[in-house]
């Protein structure tokens, strides 16, 4: 069986697919290969280059276009428990558009025109320090909004006091002073270690640190500045030509700065030591000129308060003590009562006993401490080591610490008052730097004396007698003895200031004394009998004494008559005369023993004759003291108020004024043959007071005649 094929017309048309195809391209690679001819070297037409050349060119010019996807991420969809992404299309907007259409438009560049500057010139003065506050305010209230974040603004800050401007750098300088009052903490801020720097630490730390470690450097680089600007003065630049009025102004403007700083938070921040020392470096002579007294008075208020405020700490006063002790060495002593009275306001030493008995520690026995694991003492060390950082980073001291402090302070400021009597007691003129300060260093002894160490005590008694020595033989009568020649009628009379500044001496010898003597170590004995003349030769100057019961804190007119006003010194012991003559007394009589029947006769009928010149108060102080000598000695006193039997000795009683060239000695007085007869005038006193005083002690007198 034949079979006959009869072709498929689907095979017929596919095979001549196949065959045009292959022709195509056939086609195509000969076109392709003509092309190449035509534009290699072999090219016969040359103007069919340039036209390639050509070609090309436009090519290369034609903008290009890139496929970018302009697509945009909307929000996904959640179908059917699955999140599904959604994209649309941009739209292009009209200046999208715009731009393309620049972009295709041929550019011509033009030359920028270069920006007008006006000229200096043009701003007035007051517009130019408007502009200089406005950009001052910017940075300070970027720096208080927010100060981590803008701590390059306190740079900026600070740079502005270094220009040649001096109204810039006045402002400046004024508007640091509560950017760093604010900014500052009240504690140091250490360096960090090696470790600390290597340390991975996060974000919020590491921008905290990089705020501290700028701030102390921007306030360093501030204390610098106030320190070299405030070395200028005026008292200090009186005879330099270069030294201009801006720059003087300048220096007090630091000054001040330095102050406002000292008694804000930032005593307790770095540099403290270099902050003290701009406000104590102007401590010299008190200055003539009114703007620079100002800031001198300022400096002495500046530090008072800080003495005054630090009682319960004891750092700042002994880091003040010493710069203060160091810059008054260095300047020789050539300073103003008013700094030495400074150390009258320390603070710090009105609680302290350097003698005091410190209370044993009782050790707890073996058998009764509390048995603790390994673990618990562990433990118990970790929180001791935790307590003492936490103590550190609060600044709080112990109270070991604290009277550490306490024990170096006094011995600063007693060796400080030490060497300025003994270069007092060497020199010969009366105006000379060390003598001028022999009075303030007497109120420091009277009140700091009793705390002074044994090892100071024979120097300081050594010094004390020298001072008054000199003091008493300038205004003696015994002018052969010291060869002395007086033209004038001062001789034997004390001025006002020498009477306190002798009453200081024996005060501060005899306070010496007592308070070694009565905690038992008083080894050897010292004569005081000098103390004991000279007190007892000056009474009736106290009498006369015109401040006898003021102080400088008493509320009273100043003397018009006087040339300088001796109650505007800062004197801070406010004892009055009388109280330091009725001190000293008290002390010869009755702590002391240096009293006897002996010296109580002449010593009472002195204080009578006292009583008969001093004010009120005073003499009815000196009664009342002559009542209380009288119930210590007993009758042996009553003799002299009578002229009867009862008078015994030779001759009569002796003031010291009666010859030419005489002096009150205690000893030559002839006190046996003295009689009270200012009894009859205090009798008829205008004070009831005094006139029932008087009739008492009389009274009392004659009762015990009576008896016998």
């Amino acid at each position: 069986m034949r079979y006959l094929y009869i072709p498929d017309r689907n095979f017929t048309e596919m095979g001549k697919r196949k065959t045009d195809a292959f022709e195509r391209r056939q086609k195509k690679a000969r076109s392709e290969l003509d092309r190449l001819l035509d534009g290699s070297v072999f090219a016969k037409n040359k103007s069919k280059t340039d036209d390639w050349e050509d070609s090309e060119q436009d090519y290369e010019r034609a903008p290009r276009t890139l496929n970018i996807d302009t697509s945009v991420d909307a929000l996904p969809i959640k179908r059917a428990g699955k999140v599904e992404r959604v994209v649309r299309a941009a739209v292009e907007t009209k200046e999208d558009e715009a731009e393309s259409e620049d972009e295709k438009a041929p550019e011509i560049v033009q030359p920028e025109p270069k920006p007008k500057t006006e000229p200096k010139e043009q701003l007035t003065p007051m517009q130019k320090l408007q502009k200089i506050k406005a950009e001052v305010a910017q940075y300070a209230l970027a720096l208080m909004e927010d100060p981590e974040e803008n701590i390059d603004s306190l740079g900026k800050l600070r740079r502005l006091t270094e220009l040649d401007n001096v109204a810039t750098t006045q402002l400046a300088i004024l508007a640091l002073v509560p950017v760093f009052k604010s900014l500052a903490p009240g504690y140091k801020i250490r360096p960090l270690t090696e470790a600390e720097n290597r340390e991975r630490v996060t974000k919020e730390i590491a921008r905290l640190r990089r705020f501290e470690q700028n701030l102390v450097v921007h306030y360093r680089d501030y204390v610098s500045l106030l320190t070299r600007l405030a070395r200028v003065s005026a008292s200090n630049s009186q005879n330099s030509n270069k030294v201009t009025p801006l720059q003087i102004r300048l220096g007090e403007i630091a000054t001040k700065a330095a102050c406002e700083l000292c008694l804000s938070s930032l005593r307790y921040f770095n540099y403290r030591d270099e902050l003290f020392t701009i406000p104590i470096r102007r401590l010299n002579r008190k200055p003539t000129a009114a703007a620079d007294l100002q800031v001198f008075m300022r400096c002495v208020r500046t530090l008072e308060t800080l003495l005054k405020d630090d009682r319960d700490h004891g750092s700042i006063t002994f880091d003040v003590t010493r710069i203060m002790c160091k810059v008054i060495r260095d300047k020789k002593f050539r300073v103003d009562e008013a700094v030495v009275n400074i150390f009258l306001s320390l603070s710090l030493l009105d609680d302290y006993d350097p003698n005091g008995n410190k209370p044993e520690v009782t050790k707890v026995k073996k058998k009764n401490r509390v048995h603790l694991s390994k673990k618990q003492k562990k433990m118990r060390k970790e929180l001791k080591e935790i307590d003492e950082e936490m103590r550190v980073a609060e600044q709080a001291v112990t109270a070991q610490e604290r009277e550490r402090f306490q024990a170096q302070t006094l011995k600063l400021a007693l060796t400080l008052y030490l060497e300025i009597l003994k270069a007092g007691s060497l020199e010969i003129d009366e105006n000379a730097p060390a003598k001028l300060l022999t009075a303030a260093v007497m109120e420091g002894l009277s009140r700091f004396g009793q705390m002074s160490n044994f090892d100071l005590l024979g120097d300081f008694l050594e010094v004390l007698k020298e001072t008054m020595t000199n003091l008493v033989e300038e205004r003696t009568l015994q002018t052969q003895k010291y060869g002395i020649e007086l033209d004038d009628d001062t001789g034997g009379v004390f001025s006002a200031h020498d009477v306190r500044k002798l009453l200081l001496c024996i005060t501060a010898a005899f306070t010496l004394v007592l308070n070694h003597g009565e905690i038992g170590r008083l080894p050897i004995s010292f004569d005081l009998l000098k103390f004991v003349l000279t007190l007892y030769m000056m009474i009736a100057d106290v009498s006369i004494s015109p401040d006898l019961e003021f102080s400088h804190k008493s509320l009273r007119l100043a003397d018009p008559l006087l040339e300088s006003n001796e109650a505007d010194k800062p004197a801070v012991n406010v004892s009055t005369n009388a109280e330091l003559l009725l001190k000293s007394l008290d002390m010869v009589f009755f702590r002391l023993r240096n009293g006897s029947l002996a010296r109580a006769m002449p010593f009472t009928k002195r204080l009578y004759i006292a009583s008969l010149h001093a004010p009120e108060k005073t003499a009815i102080a000196s009664l009342k003291f002559v009542a209380k000598i009288i119930n210590k000695y007993g009758d042996g006193l009553k003799g002299l108020w009578s002229t009867e039997e009862n008078i015994s000795g030779e001759g009569n009683y002796i003031l010291g004024f009666e010859k030419p060239g005489m002096e009150v000695d205690l000893e030559r007085s002839n006190v046996g043959s003295a009689v009270l007869w200012e009894n009859v005038l205090l009798d008829k006193h205008y004070s009831g007071i005094i006139r029932d005083g008087s009739r008492s002690l009389m009274k009392n007198s004659k009762d015990t005649n009576t008896k016998r």
